[in-house]
């Protein structure tokens, strides 16, 4: 009974360990994924044609060019980044630092 009940409890801990990694993982992706986009201009303007395509490939969805209009859906989480850059009241209520 002790080596079931010992057995049981290595099984948790490396189940509680996959979940702390993949905790650490989603933060670590999250992170350079915003540094990613916070860098984007930078990245495209210095990039080769071939590099320039790949990366609007990577973030752009149906791109259409209507005369000297483009019109494009981006792929998620772009679509939300951008959502959060236009919308000045994503946080409505007043923080502590005004």
């Amino acid at each position: 009974m002790y080596n079931e009940f010992r057995s049981k409890i290595d099984e948790i801990d490396n189940q509680l360990n996959s979940l702390q990694d993949a905790e650490d993982n989603y933060y670590i992706t999250a992170s350079y994924l915003l540094q990613l986009a916070n860098q984007a201009y930078e990245l495209f303007k210095g990039s080769e044609i071939e590099e320039k395509r790949q990366i609007l490939k990577l973030i752009l969805q149906n791109p259409v060019l209507e005369g000297r209009t483009i019109r494009y859906d981006l792929l998620k989480p772009f679509d939300t980044i951008l959502d959060c850059a236009d919308n000045k009241l994503w946080l409505p209520r007043l923080d502590s630092n005004q």
